[in-house]
């Protein structure tokens, strides 16, 4: 067996098996595999010319903690089912994660089929959801605060005179969608950046599943605000509401509620409201996996404070490169040096899965110390996760 690239004529053999693993609309196969399946993005583990299991590393761009990095969305493990149960998936994403970092990705992400799978491979949770229902007519409280999906602050006024729409779009811009996307992401701690190509396989997506997009038009202002909706038998289901302002966002989730003579479900981030709503459950979505320690490591923003140094044993199932004592320095800057230390005593210890959770801010050092995703002294410890204040990493995106 040979583990390599994907090549253009090994794309017919890697429909074939994304065909038989997932239970896609041909539609979408077809878009899929003619504009963003592109071989120099896929893996595979090859018996002769037989194409047994491969892996798409779709590129995209993060921006965590105010910096912006290059990251891979792994989409579609899948293996022949002939040839399952053998250890196959597991080889493709060992091969997977050391090609990525070769090429200088430090982090990537996925959204699980199982979680267990993946966690004791070293990811952790780096994306959650906050799963809000709310029944049909609900009154949502206009007391907004500014700009943010999630700091609050002052109280917003309406002013009840302003003339506002919400209608449905049956070719809504992209561009517009975008800009109204960034303003509201950039008050999150993290989030993904969407290209046009994002966007079009998006909304291409969304439409072929039956999914609306609603916009709210302010005289003289335009569009300031989106949802991405989809029309349920027995609920609704708000995928995506991104808004200029609160007053914005919350007036056309108003409007969705009155609408509909059934209950909304609305996917938001994990991140607090700008505006009152019932109290939610918080869901893991997606899984993120470090597969450079150093690289992640020295990347990250620190919040203020004094230097320090910690010796701290890393445990990666998979990645010899990560496995070991490593002292990290983090310097009167804030900057971090992480050198290897073979052979030294450790202060501190935990999992490569959950330092990625430390480092997306999805866990924070309470709830950390909590769950005792770090071990050692307790001095030590408290005083390393104050580097990792909790945040938060919002993905949405399905492939």
């Amino acid at each position: 067996m040979i583990t390599r690239y994907l090549q253009e004529q090994d794309l017919p053999q890697a429909r074939e098996i994304w065909e038989e693993a997932f239970d896609d609309k041909p539609a979408f196969v077809d878009w899929y595999f003619r504009r963003r399946f592109r071989p120099g993005e896929g893996v595979g583990i090859f018996s002769g010319s037989l194409l047994l299991c491969d892996l798409h590393l779709a590129p995209y761009r993060i921006k965590l903690r105010g910096r912006t990095f290059p990251t891979a969305y792994l989409v579609g493990l899948a293996t022949r089912e002939e040839y399952r149960r053998q250890g196959l998936a597991k080889e493709l994403l060992t091969f997977a994660l050391r090609s990525l970092r070769e090429k200088g990705v430090f982090f990537t992400f996925l959204m699980p089929f199982a979680i267990p799978f993946y966690t004791r491979l070293g990811w952790g949770v780096c994306g959650q959801h906050r799963i809000y229902r709310l029944a049909p007519g609900a009154g949502i409280p206009g007391e907004e605060s500014p700009g943010s999906p999630g700091k609050p602050g002052r109280a917003e006024k309406e002013s009840p005179s302003e003339p506002t729409v919400a209608g449905k779009e049956d070719a809504p811009d992209p561009a517009l969608l975008d800009r109204i996307y960034r303003n509201w992401s950039s008050h999150l701690d993290g989030w993904l950046l969407r290209g046009e190509e994002d966007w079009e396989g998006l909304l291409f997506d969304h439409f072929l599943d039956g999914g609306e997009v609603w916009l709210l038009k302010e005289a003289g202002s335009g569009p300031t605000a989106y949802a991405l909706f989809y029309p349920g038998a027995k609920e609704n289901l708000l995928r995506e509401l991104a808004y200029l302002t609160p007053v914005a966002g919350r007036r056309l989730l108003q409007n969705l509620v009155a609408r509909n003579s059934k209950p909304l479900v609305w996917s938001a981030p994990d991140a607090a409201m700008p505006f009152p709503l019932p109290e939610p459950e918080v869901k893991p979505v997606f899984l993120g996996r470090i597969t450079d320690l150093k690289a992640a490591l020295e990347f990250h923003n620190y919040p203020p404070g004094p230097p320090g140094a910690w010796r701290l044993r890393v445990e990666d199932p998979l990645l010899p490169e990560n496995n070991g004592v490593f002292l990290l320095t983090r310097e009167s800057d804030g900057k971090m040096q992480v050198t290897p230390a073979r052979g030294a005593a450790a202060d501190l210890t935990c999992t490569i899965g959950d330092l990625a959770r430390l480092l997306s801010g999805t866990t924070g050092p309470e709830e950390a110390i909590k769950k005792r995703l770090l071990t050692g002294d307790e001095q030590l410890v408290s005083a390393f996760l104050q580097l990792f204040p909790k945040g938060g990493l919002y993905i949405n995106d399905y492939f």
